[in-house]
């Protein structure tokens, strides 16, 4: 009897990978693609496409935005989508790299007020020396956080920008060096324990909103495409905070309205980036130069949205974004 053989099977990561394993397109195979999936080439040629698609935007970061537009079903062209133009997707990457850059610009201005006010807070109180709050919050980390912040010191003593400040404090860093050479997680670590430390609530709020703040940060820094998950598809159990609710109350938005909206967490990321903005960043010349080019972007979306169906979701959600802003009084 010859024996049985055994079939080892795959890892679940191994058959995965090989069945949606693509190869690399051409522009011209990009070009048929898109075709086959029912994009039509009526405002913007191919032409004109292939050009885009060779040497300003890869394909599948413009593709990333076919997703906020509906498709057959059933029928001859099911699968296919419905009224959807490469103009429209190359709208849509124009308008999130727009976009990107000023959310990138206001959440730094936020980072950077929001270690001032840290500061200021620290100077309120007669009893800390600025030493003693660092060395007490690196005690009280778990050994993992302990470890990843020490790593993260390590790592950037030799940064060209930062490395001879931690040189300088290695025996013991004072609040205000620490702050200019850590993540913006730190710093948001730091927050909650000052603010638990000094009792302040408002403090701790603070550190919540800017969690939220650290998501467009790192997204918006890292160039990752935005606005093509801006809809009001539910994603998660997202807890929208009590001082939103009551600030998006206060300027007379509907409640289903708001419902709807802040049932995606990107645009609670939103939210909480021009709250916080309105009330933490003051006037002078980055708040100026921030809302110019907000209020700029605003402009772009008004004059070239009529490229978009009117039920669109960017459509409704760059206008209810628009109505936060001035609900903030960020804009006139």
């Amino acid at each position: 009897m010859e024996p049985t053989e055994i079939q080892v099977p795959q890892p679940e990561e191994t058959q995965q990978t090989e069945k949606r394993a693509k190869p690399p397109l051409t522009v011209e195979q990009q070009l048929v693609h898109l075709k086959a999936k029912g994009v039509t080439f009526d405002l913007c040629n191919e032409e004109e496409a292939a050009t885009y698609l060779s040497d300003k935007c890869q394909f599948f970061r413009v593709i990333a935005y076919r997703k906020l537009f509906d498709k057959h079903v059933g029928g001859e062209h099911d699968g296919q989508y419905i009224n959807l133009d490469f103009a429209q997707l190359r709208y849509l990457a124009g308008l999130d790299r727009q976009f990107r850059d000023v959310m990138l610009a206001m959440s730094l201005d936020i980072e950077h007020f929001a270690k001032a006010r840290l500061l200021h807070e620290l100077t309120l109180h007669a009893d800390e020396d600025g030493y003693s709050v660092v060395a007490d919050y690196r005690e009280e980390l778990k050994s993992s956080g302990r470890m990843y912040m020490e790593n993260e010191l390590r790592a950037r003593k030799g940064d060209d920008y930062c490395g001879d400040i931690i040189q300088k404090y290695a025996g013991g860093m004072p609040l205000w060096a620490l702050l200019e050479v850590v993540s913006f997680g730190t710093l948001i670590g730091m927050m909650k324990f000052c603010a638990d430390r000094w009792g302040d609530p408002d403090l701790k709020e603070l550190h919540y909103q800017l969690k939220r703040v650290k998501s467009i940060r790192n997204a918006t820094g890292h160039s990752s495409c935005f606005l093509n998950d801006i809809g009001d598809k539910k994603r998660g159990n997202i807890r929208v905070p009590s001082v939103i609710s009551r600030e998006l109350s206060q300027m007379g938005l509907p409640k289903k309205l708001r419902a709807r909206k802040l049932r995606n967490a990107r645009m609670q990321q939103v939210v909480s980036l021009l709250y916080l903005y309105s009330v933490l960043v003051p006037d002078g010349g980055s708040r100026t130069r921030a809302l110019a080019a907000l209020r700029k972007f605003y402009e772009t979306a008004d004059e070239n949205m009529g490229a978009l169906p009117v039920t669109h979701p960017v459509r409704s959600s760059v206008t209810f974004m628009e109505r936060l802003t001035r609900g903030f009084n960020l804009l006139d």
